[in-house]
């Protein structure tokens, strides 16, 4: 999680001042406020989510293996709905909403080749 505000802090300073949408204090009062809203997110279910989360992966490469492509595809789609839905995912989109005027300014991100604008890069097969 620290690694993740030091990016984020990183990227803030990055941005042109010339360019900014808000004050230099600004920015900073709402990295505190999303440092400190980060910091009451219980670490313990995000090691739970990642324990989860690389057992679907063996999961869905075995199944990927057997040629089980559309029950792969299946479980990948629910375990990703449930991921999007769960409260880790809510408290971060909540935690990062407090940084929202801070990085009007930021470039697209990077997306790797393979990946569309709508996030589609085929089958889940087909990555691993």
């Amino acid at each position: 999680m620290r690694l993740l505000l030091a990016i984020i802090f990183v990227m803030m300073m990055s941005i042109s001042l010339a360019d900014q949408r808000v004050s230099e204090d600004q920015m900073m009062q709402q990295a505190k406020a999303a440092q400190e809203c980060f910091a009451k997110i219980d670490q313990s279910n995000f090691e739970a989510l990642e324990a989860r989360g690389k057992g679907m992966e063996s999961e869905i490469r075995a199944l990927c293996s057997a040629g089980k492509r559309d029950e792969a595809m299946s479980i990948a789609i629910k375990y990703g709905k449930e991921f999007n839905a769960s409260a880790e995912m809510q408290d971060i989109r909540k935690c990062s909403e407090l940084m929202q005027y801070m990085m009007a300014n930021m470039p697209k991100p990077y997306m790797p080749l393979g990946i569309d604008d709508d996030g589609d890069s085929g089958h889940v097969c087909d990555g691993m």
